[in-house]
């Protein structure tokens, strides 16, 4: 009896089980099939069962009947198999995804997501978490980030930039779908060139970026992309109105068209104005300068069987009127005093993809672009006049070697500037041209590790050959973690007083050393990503931690003299540490809440001496909090911004009514907004600023504008205290 049991049960078992599957998974590449060395198996409970080996086979036993199983691999869809005993081969085919499908398969659906695939950590901001506020231009686009920190320059032109890991944006390089944006001229004003209802995305890479995209990032790189007219998600008509109590006023007009012959294009129209002087502090400037600007993108796409094309032209004026009360375009002696900047900017750009069918994953990305840009200003008697014409061109040819495990990109770029700066007359003419050759290679052994190594060679016109090394390391210690690190060199040129405009706010002597060497740092860090599951919601966490050592920088000093503001080589330490850590949590289906706290130790040796960088806050905090309605009709949003105190410059030497105190004042600036939907548009009501946070005392010697103590470029916080605004967002889709 009791055999006959034991051969029973042996039979159940059998019919039950089978011994040994294989699967076969292929990604489809162009026209082609190629094995998915990569490919990841997982079973109803999202635990892995298998990974493909070299081949993309998976060996499985001892499968039950009727199961059924997923498979899935980095950058392709999902497919999924039953598991049939008497079937002992199966064959499976991922597609891949475009790039936004990428994304949205990385944890959950965020406001901004963190990437936990890709050997570099990239933050994805996305146009939910945009419109959280107001966000009229670039520059306001990051208050609800951690990542990002928006700073003002001076107290008469209302420009903002940004900094990263405690240091200035020019460190972190704000690039358009991949083309250098802010570079000379752009670098002052061009963040509020780029109007927030133009963006699809924001990408943030924090620490040194792929070679691929150049040389200059050592703190950080900031990737700009903008509606596609090819995007189903795209409007065929949009319009957008906004105004505020400050006397603000944004319009934003959108055409989309898909045409025959696989094109379509997209228009942008954008128009602001500021009409009202504001003088909350009561000093006698201006708040924000009275402005106008009209800004117009065109932008056209083409696709292909084998090639795309994109094709976009930009076209730009803006002017911008600072200084006292009653200020005009027309220069007086007896004042008052003006700080008037008209701007002007043209731009082509152009990028083409190559696909070959018969060489599998090899494509060939040609990107190219041609600005021209024209700054007229005056900052009281100084007389500016400052042209740029730059053109930039990057070749990429992709492909891999043996099989996915092992995949290169390498190419050859250019980078051309020609400008002229003229203060009352005297020219500082500068002309660059930057041929380079780079080769990054990526080792993906097993999908749970990446190893990315890149190196790039610049041959600069006339500080010769430049080296950059860098290498980027993740591993998925779990299936929702990431742990990453790091390590790499930079370097840029400086254009000194072009890219440092606010210092022309004051009535300091401006000294430029004529030995001016490229700025060349050290980068490495390290984060640690997990996202965690909560009853129903999903939580992700970050920490991270970044070291910039300078092995040379070009000081912009305003301790050595109160009179003075002087440029010159490093001539010892300059460094900057960065720690971050950051809660991403969703309560609710609803709900959903982050904090974020970072600490900055930047020092640099100024005057003579080490001391902690003027002008960034040692300490920083976020909260945000976002609550929806189940039907998402009505959106509440509240943002709020802790800064710790930074230090001013030393002005101990003017006379007492004149001078700063060493350290700033600690800050909490919070936003509200609630936003209402309807069918076809929505209305949003919201309030900048809500506690009236400002800097109260913002210009030195505001009673005498034209005398020797005059400064209004040592700004720390904001100057406009609590704004209300409101706006109307319009869609038509097809």
């Amino acid at each position: 009896m009791h055999k006959l049991l034991l051969l029973l049960l042996l039979v159940v078992q059998s019919l039950s089980y089978g011994q040994q599957i294989m699967v076969h998974v292929y990604g489809l590449a162009g026209t082609k099939k190629l094995p998915l060395h990569t490919a990841v198996m997982t079973n109803a409970n999202k635990e892995t069962v298998a990974q493909a080996d070299s081949t993309g086979n998976i060996l499985l036993y001892h499968m039950k009947h009727a199961e059924t199983y997923y498979i899935n691999a980095a950058g392709f869809g999902t497919d999924s198999i039953q598991v049939d005993t008497a079937k002992k081969v199966y064959h499976v085919l991922l597609y891949p995804l475009n790039t936004l499908e990428a994304v949205n398969i990385l944890f959950r659906d965020y406001d901004t997501k963190i990437d936990l695939v890709k050997v570099i950590k990239v933050e994805h901001i996305g146009t939910n978490e945009l419109k959280k506020a107001a966000c009229c231009n670039l520059a306001e686009s990051f208050e609800s980030n951690a990542s990002v920190d928006v700073v003002y320059t001076d107290a008469v032109t209302g420009a903002r930039t940004i900094q990263m890991l405690g240091l200035s944006g020019l460190y972190s390089p704000v690039q358009i779908e991949n083309v250098p944006y802010t570079r000379g001229l752009a670098a002052n004003y061009g963040m509020s060139f780029i109007p927030g209802t133009w963006l699809q995305g924001i990408q943030i890479t924090k620490g040194i970026g792929s070679v691929v995209n150049g040389f200059e990032s050592m703190a950080g790189m900031i990737n700009i992309e903008l509606l596609k007219p090819e995007d189903d998600k795209t409007e065929t008509f949009f319009a957008n109105l906004y105004g505020s109590t400050m006397g603000r006023t944004e319009a934003n007009f959108h055409f989309n068209k898909k045409m025959k012959k696989d094109w379509s294009t997209l228009l942008f129209l954008h128009g602001n104005a500021n009409l009202t002087e504001n003088d909350m502090n009561d000093d006698g400037f201006r708040d924000n300068p009275l402005s106008r600007q009209v800004n117009i993108v065109n932008r056209w796409k083409h696709m292909g069987k084998k090639a795309e094309q994109v094709i976009m032209v930009h076209t730009l004026a803006d002017d911008k009127m600072g200084g006292q009360l009653g200020a005009g375009k027309i220069l007086s002696e007896q004042g008052p005093y003006q700080a008037n900047i008209n701007t002007q900017m043209h731009q082509i750009y152009f990028k083409n993809g190559f696909l070959f069918p018969e060489k599998q994953l090899a494509s060939i990305g040609l990107i190219g672009s041609y600005r021209y840009q024209q700054n007229n200003s005056n900052f009281g008697y100084r007389i500016v006049d400052a042209t740029q014409h730059s053109g930039y061109f990057n070749g990429i040819y992709s492909d891999y070697i043996h099989d996915t495990r092992h995949t290169f990109k390498t190419g050859l770029s250019f980078i051309y500037d020609n400008t002229h700066f003229f203060v009352n007359g005297i020219n500082t003419p500068q002309e660059e041209y930057i041929p380079g050759a780079f080769f990054e290679y990526s080792l993906t052994p097993s999908p749970s590790f990446n190893l990315l190594i890149g190196n790039r060679v610049d041959y600069h016109n006339t500080f010769g050959l430049h080296y950059t090394p860098r290498l980027h390391m993740r591993w998925a210690v779990t299936e929702k973690s990431a742990f990453r690190m790091l390590a790499g060199t930079g370097f840029r040129t400086s254009k000194t007083l072009m890219e440092n405009m606010s210092a022309l706010a004051s009535s300091r002597i401006i000294l430029i050393a004529t030995d001016l060497k490229p700025e060349k740092a050290f980068n490495t860090g390290a984060s640690f990503t997990q996202e965690i599951t909560v009853g129903e919601n999903k939580w992700m966490f970050n920490i991270d931690y970044y070291y910039t050592q300078f092995l040379n920088q070009v000081v912009v000093d305003y301790d050595m003299n109160v009179r003075e503001l002087n440029f010159y080589n490093l001539t010892g330490e300059s460094y900057a540490h960065s720690a971050q850590v950051d809660l991403d949590m969703a309560l609710t289906k609803t709900l959903q809440f982050k904090i974020a706290f970072k600490h900055y130790d930047v020092r640099q040796t100024v005057a003579g001496a080490l001391q902690q960088k003027a002008m960034v806050s040692p300490n920083r905090a976020m909260a945000n909090l976002s609550w929806r309605t189940v039907n998402k009709i009505w959106k509440l949003d509240i943002i709020s911004n802790w800064v710790d105190a930074a230090r001013i410059p030393n002005t101990e030497a003017n006379p007492p009514a004149y001078a700063f105190p060493k350290k700033g004042e600690p800050l909490t600036i919070v936003h509200v907004q609630v936003t209402k939907l309807f069918r076809k548009f929505e209305t949003y009501l919201g309030v900048e600023n809500i506690l009236n946070q400002t800097q109260r005392h913002a210009v030195i010697a505001a009673d005498d504008p034209f005398g020797t103590y005059f400064d209004a470029s040592l700004v720390w916080g904001p100057l406009n205290g609590r704004v209300i605004y409101a706006g109307l967002r319009y869609s038509l889709r097809k």
